[in-house]
């Protein structure tokens, strides 16, 4: 059990250091492990699935992956939306949205909290649907 611990906080640690280098580069809100990382029922070969929040992310998709990638190390797959798609994203339901908001681990900013992320999307008005 205490490996199984220690693994998995090896794991939310190196989203920590991801988060800490696309920040460097790009404005970030929020930086949230979801998956089975965040629910803990990981493997050895699992990804690190990330959500990312920024509004100063390239709107082109290929420009957007490239920024998003171009820091990633390891098992890091990150995903980033601004705050209009996620709110968006959440309306549609879009799976990877729905548990990053609802089981996810925030790993940045640091002491942030799910509850402070869904309050803020709460307090935005409602995206456009595009």
């Amino acid at each position: 059990m205490r490996h199984r611990e220690e693994a998995r906080r090896q794991l939310l640690e190196a989203a920590r250091r991801y988060a800490r280098r696309l920040s460097d580069r790009v404005p970030v809100q929020w930086v949230v492990v979801a998956g089975s990382v965040a629910r803990g029922d990981f493997h050895d070969g699992s990804d690190i699935d990330v959500l990312v929040v920024s509004d100063a992310l390239p709107p082109h998709p290929l420009r957007r992956a490239e920024l998003l990638f171009e820091v990633a190390e390891g098992s890091v797959e990150p995903k980033g939306l601004t705050l209009d798609e996620l709110q968006r994203e959440l309306a549609r339901g879009n799976p990877l949205v729905v548990e990053a908001l609802s089981r996810g681990v925030v790993v940045h900013p640091e002491g942030a909290t799910l509850v402070g992320l869904r309050h803020r999307l709460s307090q935005r008005p409602r995206a456009q649907s595009s």
